[in-house]
């Protein structure tokens, strides 16, 4: 299991004590520091957990790559990956080698947690878990609501055949793996329970709106990009670059931050090359598309939580 780790010197010990806690004792466990400036306390936690490996980075290098590091450095075969503030459930090892294979991938849901211990109020699951199958990349493109980046199981081997995570993306990076995992044929196991504890970070990278948004848009762009130099281009080009574009809209109705505004509406220029596509994403926004959504979200949260 690799553990990259920066400013999660509080919750590491949850984290690392999840993996221990394991219904299927993992062999190895390593810790790679993004030098983060919590070294010093990082360090000390680790004085409680003397068999994992620790490594530090030279300098500060993103999640991309110091998760690449980990994987590196590991001396097992089959690989795994837990953020420092985030848990694992006690049988998400067992459960995902019961899919693993060298040629597959295995994802499973997560599920969100507070600052309390996750581990703690689990579900001990006693039967098969069901599972979906993703074979294509077509299938994610769009909306990625699946795949939990995280959560994922792979063969050191395969994981490194292909590069590893893209270390020149500084967000959605996981987003980008699955799209290449697919892309060579590589089938993906998605385990239908929330074997993924994921805790709820307002200084986290996932709560950064208008970074995720870039990342995103840069993702698909590439992924679309990767396709010129061959005869096999995925159609949709333009239908999924206004698809993530509206969704940006719709963030900024969720915010309201006006640099997400400002960026969107300059990302519109994207589609020059398809105007009647522009115009009908600019007049979605002139309804009011976007707040409707944001709207309806709203409702549907209200009527669950009454529920």
């Amino acid at each position: 299991v690799v553990v990259p780790c920066y400013k999660d010197s509080a919750t590491l010990s949850r984290a690392l004590d999840s993996i221990l806690g394991q219904s299927r004792a993992v062999d190895e466990i390593i810790l790679v520091n993004d030098a983060s400036p919590e070294s010093f306390d990082i360090e000390v936690v680790l004085q409680s957990y003397p068999n994992v490996r620790y490594i530090v980075n030279p300098r500060n290098l993103g999640l991309a790559a110091t998760r690449n590091v980990g994987v590196k450095a590991a001396t097992g075969n089959v690989v795994t990956f837990l953020d420092a503030d985030d848990e694992l459930h006690p049988q998400k090892i067992e459960m995902q080698l019961s899919f693993y294979r060298s040629d597959r991938a295995i994802s499973c849901r997560a599920a969100r947690i507070g600052d309390e211990r996750g581990t703690d109020r689990v579900l001990i699951y006693k039967k098969s878990p069901s599972y979906t199958v993703s074979r294509s990349s077509s299938s994610i493109v769009r909306g990625n609501k699946d795949l939990v980046g995280a959560s994922l199981m792979i063969s050191r081997e395969l994981f490194l055949a292909i590069d590893g995570y893209d270390t020149e993306l500084k967000s959605c990076e996981d987003f980008d793996l699955w799209l290449r995992l697919l892309d060579h044929g590589v089938q993906v196991f998605n385990i239908d329970l929330p074997l993924y504890l994921y805790r709820i970070n307002e200084n986290g990278l996932s709560s950064n709106w208008l970074s995720i948004s870039y990342w995103e848009l840069a993702v698909v762009k590439k992924y679309y990009a990767s396709y010129c130099l061959c005869t096999c281009s995925p159609e949709g080009e333009a239908g999924t670059l206004a698809i993530w574009l509206f969704k940006h809209f719709v963030r900024y109705e969720q915010c309201r931050d006006p640099k997400l505004l400002a960026a969107t509406n300059r990302n519109l220029m994207i589609l020059d090359s398809w105007p009647i596509t522009r115009k009908i994403l600019i007049f979605a926004r002139v309804l009011g598309l976007p707040k409707l959504i944001v709207w309806l979200r709203s409702i549907r949260y209200s009527w669950r939580q009454n529920e």
